[in-house]
């Protein structure tokens, strides 16, 4: 079970490369996602921009959405298979917290 939670926790570092490689080499892919205390956007959007801290991407039905922290998300999908991500698996983002390493 650790394993599983392993491959499915995914720190916000991870996900903000994930969204840039997907901008830069792959645009035909889209993401769905859950930002804390809300419920999954209705529909996948296609990442567009990143900012400094967040995310612009791009819904067919109601045009540019924006993510101002990309530490705010707290699951999210892709529809189809990328890198080690596949298609509609729900991973886990990590707080910011989780990720520092003790000194």
């Amino acid at each position: 079970m650790h394993e599983t939670l392993t491959k499915t926790l995914v720190s916000v570092q991870e996900l903000r490369l994930m969204l840039e490689s997907l901008v830069e080499e792959r645009p035909d892919i889209s993401v769905r996602f859950r930002l804390l205390g809300e419920m999954w956007i209705p529909g996948f959007v296609k990442p567009v921009k990143l900012t400094p801290k967040g995310a612009i991407l791009y819904d067919d039905r109601s045009g540019l959405v924006s993510i101002s922290d990309l530490s705010f998300v707290m699951q999210f999908e892709v529809d189809r298979r990328f890198q080690r991500f596949q298609p509609f698996y729900h991973y886990e983002v990590s707080p910011l917290h989780a990720t520092a390493s003790a000194v």
